[in-house]
């Protein structure tokens, strides 16, 4: 038994009955381990959800093909809205790995409710927001654009892309076209604003 069996056991059942009512005892039963003998992996639930982020953002990252990257060099002889959309691009790419949005699924659905699930969208939000304060440094250095304040405009930048996203995943869901060209228009407007 390994750890991602485990992992990918709980994700299994929070999408089948929610993840406040999975407990450590269903996991068990699921990958056939004793309760005590599932405890020698991992302490308690919330280190289960907290390593199934961890493992599956950085699985989908590897299958994507998204690893560090050389910025400098990434945001050459582009203009503001070729990088804006090819980071977009990239991002949503790795977000579409199966395992990964199944994960936010689930994890989406329960973060109103579950205050792990809300940690973890949290820390999504604040890793997009360290790359993009990053990929608007290299901008700057870059001369492509300058930002008088690169954080803020990174901030705009990232909250304005993660409401889009959550919008286009509603309307998905919702069996809607309403969220389609959202993140263009929004990406054209931004670089308007900022170029």
């Amino acid at each position: 038994m390994t750890k991602q069996d485990i992992l990918e056991a709980t994700l299994d059942l929070a999408c089948q009955h929610g993840l406040g009512r999975v407990s450590m005892q269903m996991i068990a039963d699921k990958v056939n381990l004793k309760k005590s003998s599932l405890y020698s992996h991992f302490k308690s639930k919330d280190e289960i959800i907290e390593s199934m982020y961890t493992y599956f953002r950085e699985q989908a990252k590897t299958e994507t093909s998204r690893s560090q990257i050389d910025l400098g060099k990434f945001v050459e002889g582009k203009s503001l809205e070729n990088i804006l959309t090819d980071v977009v691009a990239s991002y949503r790419n790795m977000n579409a790995s199966t395992i990964l949005f199944k994960f936010y699924q689930m994890i989406m659905a329960e973060r109103s409710v579950n205050p792990m699930a809300a940690q973890v969208m949290v820390e999504e939000t604040e890793k997009m927001l360290g790359a993009t304060k990053m990929l608007f440094y290299a901008i700057s250095a870059k001369g492509i654009t300058r930002f008088d304040d690169p954080d803020g405009a990174a901030l705009v930048f990232t909250m304005g892309v993660h409401s889009i996203m959550d919008f286009e995943f509603d309307a998905k869901s919702a069996g809607l076209k309403s969220a389609d060209g959202t993140m263009k228009a929004y990406i054209k407007e931004f670089c308007r604003t900022y170029s």
